[in-house]
């Protein structure tokens, strides 16, 4: 068992409250939108070399429950660069503090699909530079973030396994909104300048990602959120008053998609 189970998780999650455990932080794990803010943190460290790491410890209790603390990104930073006053009793009493306050054995229906988010966050492998990084194979890298350095000076990359980029069908729909808004946008009357980029840091500044890079469990908020868009043009508003369609529902893409399964945008 290379990373902590999801029935593990589900456990912390519900015993955290979806709080950061540091002290009078309040900041949550995982954003209402299912954007994961903050880290599963190890009380002793997961990798040789690391803050508080134990040698001694196994695989199992490595990524067990009481080995376990969820922090939002800044206090995880703090706690690993400064292991000699954040130390193992130190964790441990100020997990047991946070779990004892805000925690409940009780976890939500609406909160599994975070616990998911969480642990596909926990799977990510972050590149900086070109190269080849294998996931979940033997000999392969096991890391939460890997840095290449490498000559190139471009970089492809592959969306990470959980996120709205991965899903063809969904991904693609999303782009056939966002190019549905900026078709619809850049025709209203009287409309001096257009700029076909202002949507995508809508998007941003709302969900705190770029659009591919949004969980799954993004998906139909995000959709709804650009419907409403769309619907708000005043082409959009033009053709609901005369019960025209403004866009494809998903089925009805699906279908399209299916028939033309090479394209790539809509």
């Amino acid at each position: 068992m290379n990373e902590p189970s999801l029935q593990t998780l589900k456990r912390l999650f519900a015993m955290s409250g979806n709080r950061c455990a540091f002290p009078e932080c309040t900041l949550p794990i995982v954003e209402r939108s299912g954007i994961v803010t903050g880290i599963v943190c190890h009380i002793r460290g997961r990798s040789s070399g690391g803050p508080r790491h134990d040698p001694g410890q196994t695989v199992e209790d490595r990524h067990g429950y009481a080995n376990l603390i969820l922090m939002c990104g800044r206090h995880s930073k703090l706690i690993d660069s400064d292991p000699d006053t954040y130390t193992v009793d130190i964790l441990g009493r100020m997990k047991a503090v946070h779990e004892q306050r805000n925690g409940s054995i009780e976890l939500s229906r609406s909160d599994a699909p975070k616990v998911e988010a969480l642990l596909r966050d926990y799977r990510t492998v972050y590149i900086n530079a070109g190269g080849h990084v294998m996931l979940n194979s033997p000999g392969a890298v096991q890391a939460t973030n890997v840095t290449i350095k490498n000559a190139k000076s471009s970089l492809k990359s592959v969306p990470a396994q959980g996120s709205l980029g991965s899903d063809v069908v969904r991904r693609n729909y999303v782009k056939h909104l966002i190019d549905r808004y900026n078709d619809f946008a850049s025709k209203q009357t009287g409309r001096k300048e257009f700029s076909h980029g202002a949507i995508y840091r809508l998007v941003k500044n709302k969900y705190k990602a770029d659009w591919e890079r949004m969980p799954l469990a993004c998906f139909d908020d995000l959709v709804m959120f650009l419907h409403d868009r769309i619907d708000r043009t005043q082409l959009g508003r033009i053709n609901r008053g005369k019960g025209f369609k403004n866009y494809s529902t998903l089925d009805e893409y699906r279908i399209r998609y299916a028939g033309d399964a090479d394209r790539v945008g809509a």
